[in-house]
């Protein structure tokens, strides 16, 4: 299937980026990107539910329960596939953190050694408190 790279995709992709340590919800992400004055073809609501999912398939953009009622929440992966480490989440502000791969693989075979359970590493989600919220 062919895939096209729309302005307002790549919009959506800088946007993202530029904010790669926040998660957004997509009635966030609609109303700051046509609040940003930087962003030249704002893409509508219509537009962003139908862009998100296939970026959340193709693995360039995270979905995460938003949790304390909000709406599922999207954050960009970064340059690295998000399936190879957990995630830290903040209770407070809602920052998405990308642990470190290596101490993510170990804390993974700990919890299998353990108690022979298998982690599913990048579906994982660690809630707690950042450093700036506490």
């Amino acid at each position: 299937m062919t895939t096209y790279n729309t302005e307002q995709k790549n919009e959506l992709l800088r946007f993202l980026k530029k904010h790669n340590q926040r998660s957004f919800t997509i009635d966030e992400i609609c109303s700051e990107m046509h609040e940003d004055g930087q962003v030249t073809t704002p893409p509508g609501k219509s537009t962003l539910y139908r862009l998100i999912p296939k970026l959340v398939d193709d693995n360039m953009i995270k979905q995460f329960n938003g949790g304390k009622g909000r709406k599922n929440v999207y954050q960009i992966t970064g340059d690295e596939t998000c399936s190879s480490h957990l995630h830290l989440k903040c209770v407070n502000c809602g920052r998405i953190i990308h642990m470190d791969t290596l101490i993510s693989s170990e804390l993974s075979k700990r919890i299998a050694e353990h108690d022979d359970f298998m982690v599913s590493t990048g579906k994982t989600t660690i809630f707690g408190t950042c450093k700036n919220c506490v």
